[in-house]
């Protein structure tokens, strides 16, 4: 039985914020409250952005950096992490509302009220997905998805973005497609009804948040480019003259929403939902870890998880997209001062206070201004230093990237996902699955170990030692078989097999070491395995392999190599070297 302590420590590991309250300042609220409004800056022009990637009203991206970056920053596992609508979750949000069908109509076409409820439904999925895998602990399955999967990712979604928003840039009017083809023909075909006062005020942005940056990292580009275009709105009438706004946003709290639980539409919608699931993962992990590394903080992936999952669940209910770990806001909050999680809550606040203050002066920004920023945020996507780095690393790496960018460009986003994301595990499972056996011969009796194709001395007459490096799993088996059964192998032959460097091993592998042990037995070989891991012992003995194996262990190599001078070597073949070898153990 647990004891009351230990429960008591294990609830307020799931409830971080509370040893974050305990020790919390006048200092540090300080600090967070300048790093929470420098965020929200930030906040406000992108989750407006990111909402129109979803192909939503720009509100819901508003509504989404709200309750869910509050319930995110509290239950993480970082404290600099900021959640909320990003790029990549919007346009696989896009994606899979633009292959969704209810009814026999697309959810594209439906009635906002209806085609929201798909979405809400879809982001309440993609919480109880991400808390399910955080509370079963599968946090760590995070390391096992390639960095690579992630750049080729979010390169081709830089560039489906860039071409997603040309339209709007443009001031043109033509239907959305989630194909990358037909959206590039049907944008360059209509070029023609350019709207110039719409071109304009792209251009106007993108120029301003680009020159912006240069002069200095703290002037908040995005939202004062949005703040002057609205002017010019304003002042020179381009509403009338067919540039497109984003219209009114409602001066409220976010309002409570609500989603069908039917089973046909929950069945349709689930491929995308694990999509996102697993893609916000990965993002929100990753960026916590690149943060982590400058300010020394240990991250958690199953808090992580949890912290997640219980922020799009909360989004569900709030009238949000789906949203993850944001690189730019997170980056911001953690450069701006912020000492503790109570940072990213507040920034929470700050965007609502917005909201509430100043909503009805949103209906005069540009949607082509948004589309400029989404342009110099699609650029940004394409993290070059990265792209070289896999590209140059290995040829897995490099197979990973392409076959990811591509993908993302040509296939539905979700299944790009899944095809980076399982490519990267059947790569990995492909290196794990070749074990090393290499003979080695001992430097002296110490633990050092030399192979014998480095070695001056010749080998043993009698005794010949070999190493294996690798898992010893049902993927490895074929593999570590015909390397055992490939070893040099005569009668009174001793063979000493150190499995220093084997920390897996399951079924498969045990009936592979008891195999061929049977054989050395039926052929007069004696076998001596040294070096075992404490959990291969462990499996060794659930498996009740172990007993008929003990006599055949030793500690280390050391005394391995004494137990066969006990046991088998013969003294007579061992004349003349075993004063330069094997001296020590044979106790001459």
């Amino acid at each position: 039985m647990e004891s009351i302590a230990l429960r008591i420590r294990k609830a307020r590991g799931l409830l971080p914020f509370i040893e974050t309250a305990k020790k919390y300042s006048k200092k540090k609220f300080k600090a967070d409250i300048v790093a929470a409004l420098t965020v929200a800056i930030i906040a406000l022009p992108q989750s407006m952005a990111y909402a129109i990637i979803a192909g939503v009203n720009p509100k819901y991206g508003l509504y989404a950096a709200i309750v869910p970056v509050m319930i995110s920053s509290l239950f993480g596992s970082s404290r600099f992490l900021i959640a909320g609508p990003t790029n990549a979750i919007s346009m696989v949000v896009s994606s899979t509302i633009a292959s969704l069908t209810i009814g026999g109509i697309a959810a594209d076409y439906l009635p906002e009220e209806q085609k929201m409820a798909m979405i809400f439904l879809l982001t309440f999925m993609v919480g109880m997905i991400q808390l399910f895998m955080g509370v079963a602990k599968f946090g760590s399955l995070v390391n096992f998805v390639s960095h690579s999967v992630v750049v080729g990712f979010t390169a081709g979604a830089g560039l489906l973005i860039a071409f997603n928003q040309l339209k709007n840039l443009l001031g043109i009017s033509i239907p959305s497609t989630p194909e990358f083809v037909h959206t590039v023909r049907n944008t360059f075909s209509n070029i023609d009804k350019t709207n110039i006062f719409a071109l304009s005020l792209g251009f106007f942005t993108i120029a301003f948040v680009i020159v912006s940056k240069k002069i200095s990292r703290k002037i908040p580009g995005p939202l004062l480019s949005l703040i002057l275009s609205a002017v010019f709105v304003t002042v020179f009438h381009l509403g009338d003259k067919g540039v497109k706004l984003i219209g009114s946003i409602p001066q409220s709290l976010p309002p409570i929403s609500s989603f069908p639980l039917d089973f046909d539409t929950v069945r349709e919608i689930f491929p995308g939902a694990l999509a996102i699931s697993i893609l916000g993962i990965v993002e929100a992990f990753s960026i916590a870890k690149s943060i982590a590394n400058s300010s020394g903080e240990k991250i958690k992936g199953n808090q992580e998880f949890i912290g997640q999952g219980i922020s799009n669940i909360a989004a569900s209910f709030f009238s949000a997209i789906p949203g993850s770990g944001s690189f730019t806001r997170s980056a911001v909050n953690f450069s701006a001062g912020a000492k503790t999680r109570f940072a990213g809550a507040m920034s929470g606040v700050f965007v609502l206070i917005v909201l509430v203050a100043a909503a009805p002066f949103a209906r005069f920004i540009p949607i082509a201004s948004l589309a400029g920023i989404l342009m110099v945020i699609s650029y940004s996507l394409v993290d070059k230093k990265s792209l070289i780095l896999s590209w140059k690393a290995t040829r897995s790496d490099r197979m990973v990237l392409i076959v990811t960018f591509l993908a993302t460009l040509f296939l539905e986003l979700e299944m790009a996902v899944y095809v980076g994301v399982i490519l990267s595990l059947v790569l990995f499972l492909r290196k794990t699955s070749y074990p090393q056996i290499d003979e080695v011969l001992p430097q002296g009796v110490e633990k050092r170990m030399k192979p014998v194709r480095d070695s001056e001395c010749s080998s043993c007459r009698q005794i010949s030692i070999y190493h294996i490096d690798g898992a010893l799993f049902f993927g490895a088996i074929n593999q570590i078989e015909e390397k055992l059964y490939s070893i040099k192998k005569e009668k009174g032959r001793i063979i000493i097999i150190r499995m220093s460097g084997v920390r897996i091993i399951d079924a498969s592998g045990v009936h592979a070491l008891e195999k061929f042990m049977s054989y050395c037995k039926r052929n007069d070989i004696n076998v001596i395995f040294t070096n075992l891991n404490h959990s291969v012992v462990k499996v060794l003995k659930r498996s009740g392999i172990y007993g008929e194996m003990k006599e055949h262990l030793a500690e280390d190599t050391t005394a391995s190599i004494a137990l066969a001078f006990r046991k088998y070597i013969d003294g007579n073949k061992c004349k003349g070297c075993v004063s330069r070898l094997f001296k020590e153990c044979s106790g001459e």
